[in-house]
């Protein structure tokens, strides 16, 4: 489980890591007015208490030929661990699924695609969601624009 950060310089680094994670430990210790063997000090221990989960590349969709995204809204029938369990895994092994999430509401999950076009989506809907046992039934929404915060920092209280 992770901490809950309360050090400022822990703060400053873990902006710093998601405006731009290939900088170098020297950069970002000047940036955080740190010395450099205690900013790889503390990121390492950011890393170990799971504040940092990873680093990756952020991919233009496009340039991948997937320019088309959507969200699909699915409700389940039966509601059990089995089916549950079962649709997740299956919607998670789908080259299309880059997203996955588990809501409350009259839907039981929200699934993001990212696919060449409208007929590559509705193949997948179709073929792979719709008619995946458990599903009762589904609408989709597409995405004109998607907009993710890259810096993510913690709500104060009050």
């Amino acid at each position: 489980m992770t901490e809950r950060l309360t050090d400022d310089a822990d703060l400053v680094l873990l902006r710093e890591l998601q405006g731009n994670a290939r900088q170098t430990n020297r950069a970002l210790a000047e940036t955080a007015r740190l010395a450099p063997s205690t900013t790889l000090a503390r990121v390492r221990e950011l890393e170990r208490s799971g504040a940092i989960n990873g680093y990756h590349a952020d991919v233009d969709l496009a340039a991948l030929g997937r320019g088309l995204q959507a969200l699909v809204f699915v409700r389940l029938q039966p509601k059990s661990d089995e089916v549950i369990e079962g649709f997740l895994d299956h919607m998670w092994s789908l080259p299309e699924t880059i997203g996955l999430h588990l809501i409350t509401g009259i839907e039981d999950a929200v699934i993001h695609l990212a696919v060449a076009d409208a007929d590559a989506l509705q193949r997948v809907i179709l073929t792979k969601i719709s008619s995946f046992p458990g599903v009762f039934d589904e609408r989709t929404s597409l995405l004109f624009e998607h907009r993710r915060k890259r810096v993510v920092e913690p709500i104060e209280a009050g």
